[in-house]
């Protein structure tokens, strides 16, 4: 990977936007822990056990670990309901939306959805879907669907988005879009792939997500999800600094887990990998921000900061290959 094509964070995370966007993380953070006595434990969201550990603390939000899969997630978590009317009125999603979407448009179109879709088109072929029709669940800013419908490659686009700023933003797309969550949605029809980026993170219960993406897809259909890997590098480093864990991600499964929840949700898991690109670049740039030290780690520190140029890039392709990346794929049939 060159440095002229290298995926940075500040491509699609813009520092000034990023510090504007604090301050509204913290009333969507108040918001919820305004609202703590409507909080639920739960069991492991990947494996349903009940065995676990505390694992960290951040914002008041409390995250356990399970001592069979590894998932890590938060217990006591905001119930179904109040999940529900958080996202209508989350301020951050309103400046994603309004801001940061529109300002890196473009880069992640290049960068983020053109290679998710090339993908997608490559994996159709693979296993001989011709004109496949598509639906993605939880289009956000509709990106990946404009190109998934410029590209001609499928018979149909359609999208589920619950969130009336990510439905207005399909229709201004001219997507045809279901503004509706997945589990309540009710249609008589059955697509060939049904996909969704970084969503399952965001659920109450992840596997009545799966279970329900199940009624929509034709027989030997594709599901094709990304989401954080909890057990992925730069996760693992930061913990508590890091971006990824945040009071919106409640669930941080690894490439182990994951596979036991489509399982026990009815699929077959055809692959998992983790190609994720910003690991490296995300530790350097906490460090360089003075937001996390690597002093006390002389290996990391030379890969990352000394040497980022050549140990660091070769280290990121390390992480991919070994399935250490903190951005899991899954593709499984049913």
């Amino acid at each position: 990977m060159t440095s002229k094509n290298k995926l940075t964070e500040e491509q699609i995370r813009p520092r000034k936007l990023k510090i504007i966007n604090r301050e509204k993380n913290k009333a969507d953070v108040n918001f919820l822990i305004s609202r703590k006595k409507s909080f639920v434990k739960v069991s492991c969201p990947a494996c349903l056990g009940k065995k676990n550990e505390k694992y960290l603390t951040k914002n008041n939000f409390r995250y356990l670990i399970c001592t069979e899969c590894k998932t890590f997630y938060v217990s006591p978590r905001p119930s179904e309901k109040l999940l529900g009317e958080f996202y209508k009125q989350s301020v951050v999603y309103k400046f994603f939306n309004n801001y940061i979407f529109p300002t890196t448009e473009k880069i992640r179109a290049k960068k983020i959805s053109k290679p998710r879709l090339d993908k997608i088109i490559k994996l159709s072929k693979k296993y001989n879907l011709d004109r496949p029709s598509l639906m993605e669940v939880g289009p956000g800013y509709g990106t990946f669907c404009k190109l998934a419908k410029k590209s001609n490659f499928f018979s149909s686009v359609e999208a589920v988005e619950p969130t009336p700023d990510g439905a207005e933003n399909c229709r201004k797309n001219k997507i045809h879009v279901y503004e509706k969550t997945i589990e309540n949605l009710t249609i008589n029809k059955k697509f060939d792939i049904i996909v969704n980026f970084e969503v399952i993170e965001h659920l109450f219960w992840p596997k009545n997500f799966l279970i329900s993406m199940r009624k929509f897809l034709k027989k030997k259909g594709f599901i094709i999800l990304t989401c954080p890997n909890g057990m992925g590098f730069d996760i693992q480093v930061l913990k508590e600094k890091s971006d990824s864990i945040d009071h919106e991600h409640i669930n941080y499964f690894n490439p182990f887990s994951i596979e036991k929840l489509f399982q026990s949700s009815g699929y077959n898991v055809i692959e998992i990998f983790t190609p994720g690109l910003l690991d490296v670049d995300l530790i350097r740039n906490k460090v360089l921000n003075k937001e996390f030290s690597l002093e006390k780690n002389s290996f990391y520190e030379d890969v990352i900061i000394k040497n980022y140029e050549t140990k660091g890039t070769e280290f990121q392709k390390f992480l991919i290959k070994n399935k250490l990346s903190s951005n899991m794929w899954v593709i499984a049939q049913v």
